[in-house]
């Protein structure tokens, strides 16, 4: 299996976060994608040297091309992640592109360098993830024209399957982005292809995905493609599954490592 580091978003799993962080490194993971919600349960000095590392911390929503009643309380909020992320030793904040139906696009580049100048200034990156049912930079090519013309060295890419496929991308979406500019990728499935409308979309996304490989998704196809452009950072499974979360932890994680192992080899 190539060397990048192999991750679990604890969405996965269900119960306490030290009993995910225990069942994703018994099983084998090297890192695990945190909430925001499950480091303010914990000691973050028990985080901090936890023996599994952290990928980024999530989920700082709908920070770009906010309206002036929330733009400030925004900013704030991003502090709050960095004051957080700081305290896990974690250097990684996702901030996916909005879902605001109300937002400002004529803002949306000033906020994201905004954000980028103010993450560096606490060696932060910024992982900018395009969302199926975001209202603006929904598909990977059109976040990258962005990320591309803005050329913030410390924001890049989140390369998720299933926003990709859930509007009828493939593999081809991943042409002309170079390696570098990819901070993760999340493997995962679907079992159909889902409604096309924001509600249902999202709601199908946070409860029936699969694991990579039990679906339709050609999974290998992007792997290929990334793989070949030598990326080296890190992958891993974001797998929303309420049957799956109904499992023991020990049980969901064990399934999703050997889910990636098949995948990502």
């Amino acid at each position: 299996m190539p060397g990048n580091p192999l991750f679990l978003n604890l969405v996965l799993l269900q119960g306490e976060p030290a009993a995910k962080l225990r069942a994703a490194q018994d099983a084998g993971f090297d890192q695990a994608e945190i909430w925001r919600e499950d480091v303010e349960k914990m000691e973050t000095a028990h985080l901090a040297h936890s023996a599994i590392r952290f990928t980024n911390l999530q989920v700082l929503r709908d920070f770009t091309g906010a309206p002036d009643s929330e733009r400030q309380q925004k900013r704030e909020e991003l502090q709050q992640f960095i004051r957080l992320a700081r305290a896990i030793g974690c250097d990684t904040i996702q901030a996916p592109a909005t879902t605001r139906q109300d937002c400002i696009p004529e803002r949306i580049d000033d906020d994201l360098r905004w954000l980028a100048a103010e993450a560096a200034s606490h060696e932060m990156r910024i992982m900018y993830e395009p969302m199926a049912w975001s209202s603006v930079d929904n598909t990977l090519p059109l976040a990258w024209q962005r990320l591309q013309r803005l050329d913030l060295p410390n924001v890049g890419l989140v390369v998720d399957l299933f926003h990709i496929c859930a509007l009828g991308g493939d593999a081809s979406h991943l042409e002309g982005i170079p390696a570098s500019r990819i901070y993760e990728v999340q493997l995962c499935d679907m079992a159909e292809q889902p409604p096309q409308n924001n509600q249902a979309l999202s709601d199908y996304a946070r409860h029936q995905r699969l694991l990579p490989g039990d679906g339709i998704i050609d999974v290998a196809s992007f792997v290929s493609r990334l793989q070949r452009a030598g990326y080296a950072g890190p992958v891993g499974i974001e797998v929303f599954n309420d049957q799956l979360k109904a499992q023991p932890a020990a049980e969901s994680a064990r399934r999703a490592w050997q889910a990636l192992n098949r995948c990502w080899r």
